[in-house]
């Protein structure tokens, strides 16, 4: 809607988890760095902790785009389905029929640890993510984390990562469950951009879109990353509607004014 007005050729603030969007900051370089070392030495699962809206879905699938080995990827994204709906759905997801299967549970897990010898032998490491973790039920960790994580400990013909994200909260939940808790060899959280890399982050989203002109102040810029605390959700919906007032107002630039307007329309709803 705001893009000719603009003199843009998109959208610049992407809403999406997209990998094509990803931004490197210093915290996302040493989570790939860490996520990297625990996948090619098969350490065992990886914990992301962070809060909402700090990139930990972006960062994953990003770092599976690199890795076209790490297949098949896994997203989880429903962690308060029952155990056994949560088993059958990954058992889909890694055997090839991709039929959900209807058989007793200890079939399921063994057809899954079938499915995952045969991917080892074809080359392949799939990734099992879970998102949003600590919303999982007390019987998914026991019985969908742990006998998966007991599966690729005890056979080296599988060749298996399974990445845990989630609220910060998630790393108190898991120590409530020592076999899992002991396994976890890689933890390493996720925090928002720092000053300098909230005005990199839109300078590079701005560019992508084509952006030619300052169409953020200096002040704005500063601004926004006080209001957002560096968190990038946060800083893609406030600019998006900023682009969207300065439009609707026939603004010449996006002044730190605007910043503080639009951030008490949208933060308290996003808090």
């Amino acid at each position: 809607m705001y893009e000719a007005y603009w003199t843009l050729k998109g959208r610049p603030f992407s809403q999406t988890a997209e990998p094509a969007f990803f931004y490197r900051s210093r915290s996302c370089q040493t989570a790939l760095l860490r996520i990297r070392y625990a996948v090619e030495n098969l350490c065992g699962p990886v914990l992301v902790p962070g809060l909402s809206g700090t990139g930990k879905s972006c960062l994953v699938r990003y770092f599976a785009s690199e890795f076209p080995r790490l297949r098949p990827f896994v997203h989880l994204v429903f962690p308060t389905l029952a155990a056994e709906e949560q088993l059958r759905m990954i058992h889909t997801e890694l055997c090839e029929e991709g039929v959900l299967s209807q058989g007793p549970i200890d079939a399921v897990l063994r057809e899954i640890r079938t499915a995952l010898r045969r991917h080892a032998s074809q080359g392949r490491r799939p990734i099992l993510f879970f998102d949003d973790a600590q919303l999982m039920t007390d019987d998914g960790f026991q019985q969908v984390l742990q006998p998966l994580l007991s599966l690729a400990e005890s056979d080296a013909n599988i060749q298996l990562t399974v990445l845990l994200a989630g609220q910060p909260s998630l790393t108190a939940r898991i120590r409530r469950f020592g076999q899992i808790s002991e396994r976890i060899t890689v933890t390493t959280p996720l925090n928002g951009f720092t000053a300098a890399e909230t005005a990199e982050y839109m300078g590079i989203c701005l560019q992508q879109a084509g952006c030619t002109r300052p169409i953020f102040s200096e002040d704005a810029l500063s601004r926004l990353f006080d209001v957002s605390s560096g968190n990038p959700r946060r800083i893609n919906r406030l600019c998006d509607m900023a682009l969207l007032v300065g439009f609707a107002e026939q603004k010449s630039q996006i002044s730190a004014d605007d910043i503080d307007s639009i951030a008490g329309e949208l933060l308290p709803a996003a808090a």
